[in-house]
């Protein structure tokens, strides 16, 4: 039977194991939300021990994200279970054991998503554990999830992925695949709960600005014209550029600025990432970390191989007497292995590494860790943190105090980061210290007052300056902009992200006008209160206003079965109006009705120009027909312009409200100037 040794837990991490075995409808089965640095793997084994106590012949398997996180859960199965080495496996990382041969196996994600869920069959009953569970959700990684395993736990500091629905709607983590696999979190223990219980050692971050040379400046301003030009033609179509990713899978106009989009983007964070005063600053923080003999552990964090390689050797060749070994995924496994442990075992005094030690790898001699270059998400900050704020519990050793550095460029998008997040409220106040550098090396950097950026205030802070009340009239939106993004057209249809129509679109369309002074736009939608968020004219230009509030929640509509008697319906007997249950393609194009010249259908050519259908007699006869009746259709319901669309099979049908209409029957469309 698996049992644990050599620890005892902290009364916060025994209420975390407890939570897991007691969880409210589903014992056994959870994630939990735990800080970096606070002892996941410890938590989980004696999970495990728990599990096992309930099931004696229980077999575990630990999938984990990199190689190296694996040998070090290797090394914590040998040292604090009762398992002996022989009864432990690895999968992946140069090994090939599975579990008919060892009692627990602990698997790289890569390799396990391919051959877990087979090897598991027969290995019953089984605890299924996910470490860092969030990579777990990515489509490549994902089948790993279906691993058959009665006892499930996810661990991550920070599990909630960006996921829609099939009607893109936003989910909860418990809706997400990870959460619906592994199970809700069921304890949070977060950097600000370590922090107020003093689970942290002593720290200070400091945050540097540096300067772009005159020619990445110039490149990085030609660069920012091409990303702003592509945001504003991505606009243009009804688009937000946070969708891009997902627009880029379509095969239409939409998807091409998209991937001009992403890839300008990421030609403009990949001059960042190579600005060369990077590894200057870099340089000389370290230097100065170590003068005067002082012993200091340090961690290099970058976010690109070439980069990393290059910092290596400029310090190898600068800092003679300082010991500095190098580890990322392109090197041979062994001399990965050799650098972590010459780091761990203090033979090496820095470690330059790239992006697989920010999660998981326990090295809590580090006392001074240092982000070369990081992404703008926050939950890789996070992580980084992590690796220096671990603590010591060598009640014998002297107060650790650890150092960590973030290098950022100033004056580019690399301060958005500052805008996501209060850094002051995340790691308490007075610990965070700001520097500007200048390009010349013989000049101070200077301290700042504070941040380069501040985050608004959020949506709780803005709900408590509105009296906790929803406004009776359209008040500026002083906070983070948040929630899902949704369209209402001038006949009242809501419809989110992903195109699907909102089957309960209550009074939005009202709501936008009291701000646009006109039906139809896009808003927003604030995940807590439900907060109608609409931009309008303001003093500076246009601002966002908190128009009014939904009485519930959006619901997407599902795609509904068509009755028998819409099935069977003769369409040419429908008339203008009818209500349509059934779901309908937009495979025949979608047109706009205008009032101009007593009323238009115009499409979108291929060249983005505005066309019009012919209604004379310089068109076929029946395609003239099927214009005509389309316009008297709209012209018996309607005095304004409308959007609608034509199926595959010749329906041209509307939205009204959120109900499906049918207009017309125009089998063959309509006819266009050549």
């Amino acid at each position: 039977m698996i049992r644990t040794r050599g620890f005892e837990l902290a009364p916060w991490q025994a209420e975390a194991v407890d939570a897991w075995t007691s969880a409210r409808g589903d014992s056994y089965r959870g994630t939990l939300e735990i800080v970096t640095g606070g002892g996941k793997t410890l938590i989980a084994l004696a999970c495990a021990a728990r599990a096992a106590e309930r099931d004696p012949d229980l077999r575990l398997a630990v999938v984990v994200p990199t190689e190296a996180l694996a040998r070090q859960w290797q090394a914590a199965l040998e040292r604090f279970t009762t398992l002996q080495s022989s009864d432990i496996g690895l999968l992946g990382a140069g090994g090939s054991a599975d579990l008919s041969t060892c009692r627990a196996l602990v698997a790289v994600l890569n390799t396990a998503a391919k051959q877990l869920p087979a090897l598991a069959q027969a290995a019953q009953p089984l605890m299924l554990v996910v470490d860092e569970c969030h990579r777990a959700g990515a489509p490549t990684f994902s089948r790993v999830l279906d691993t058959k395993a009665d006892y499930r736990l996810g661990l991550s500091a920070t599990p909630d992925r960006d996921e829609l629905d099939d009607a893109g709607q936003p989910l909860r983590y418990d809706e997400q695949l990870v959460g619906r696999e592994l199970g809700a979190v069921v304890y949070r223990f977060t950097l600000r709960d370590a922090r107020h219980a003093g689970w942290l050692p002593d720290y200070d971050i400091h945050h540097h600005g540096i300067q772009l040379t005159d020619e990445e400046q110039r490149e990085y301003d030609k660069i920012s014209r091409q990303v702003d030009d592509l945001a504003d033609e991505l606009r243009s179509l009804g688009y937000e550029v946070g969708r891009a990713q997902q627009l880029q899978r379509r095969r239409d106009d939409v998807a091409q600025v998209a991937r001009r989009y992403i890839a300008v983007t990421s030609r403009r964070k990949d001059l960042l990432y190579r600005a060369a005063e990077r590894s200057r600053v870099a340089h000389r923080i370290i230097a100065e970390a170590f003068e005067g003999g002082a012993a200091r552990r340090v961690l290099l964090f970058h976010e690109r191989v070439g980069e990393a390689e290059q910092l290596y050797h400029h310090l190898q060749q600068e800092m003679s007497g300082i010991s500095i070994v190098l580890e990322h995924s392109r090197l041979g496994t062994r001399e990965r292995v050799n650098a972590l442990n010459a780091f761990r075992h203090g033979q090496a005094q820095v470690l330059v590494s790239v992006k697989s030690l920010v999660e998981g790898i326990d090295v809590p001699d580090a006392d001074l860790g240092m982000s070369v270059a990081a992404t703008s998400s926050v939950r890789q900050r996070i992580q980084a943190l992590g690796r220096v704020l671990r603590r010591q519990f060598d009640d014998s050793a002297p107060r650790k105090h650890a150092d960590m550095h973030l290098i950022y460029v100033a004056g580019t998008v690399d301060e958005q980061i500052y805008a996501k997040e209060d850094w002051a409220d995340l790691t308490g106040e007075g610990a965070n210290h700001y520097w500007r550098w200048p390009r010349e090396p013989d000049q101070p950097k200077e301290r700042m007052p504070g941040p380069p950026a501040t985050p608004r205030p959020t949506e709780e802070q803005e709900w408590e300056r509105l009296g906790q009340r929803a406004p009776s009239k359209p008040v500026r939106w002083e906070g983070v902009i948040v929630g899902q993004e949704y369209s209402v057209d001038t006949l009242g249809t809501v419809t989110n992200s992903s195109g699907t129509i909102i089957r309960n679109p209550q009074n939005a369309g009202s709501i936008l006008e009291l701000v646009r002074g006109r039906p139809g736009g896009r808003f927003r939608v604030t995940p807590a209160h439900r907060l109608v968020l609409v931009w309008g004219e303001g003093s500076d230009g246009i601002v966002p206003y908190a128009a009014g509030q939904l009485s519930e929640p959006f619901e997407a509509e599902s795609a509904v079965a068509p009755t028998r008697a819409e099935s069977d319906a003769d369409l040419s007997s429908l008339t203008p109006g009818t209500p349509l249950h059934q779901p309908l393609d937009k495979e025949g194009g979608v047109y706009r009705l205008r009032q101009k010249r007593g009323g238009v259908i115009e499409r979108r050519a291929q060249d983005g120009a505005t066309e019009f259908a012919l209604t004379d007699e310089t068109a076929p006869a029946q395609l003239t027909a099927n214009a005509q009746r389309v316009l008297d259709g709209w012209r018996q319901l309607f005095d304004r312009g409308i959007n609608f669309f034509v199926t595959q099979d010749g329906r041209a049908w509307y939205v009204e409200g959120g109900q499906r209409h049918f207009l017309a029957y125009v089998p063959g469309g309509f006819a266009w100037p050549s």
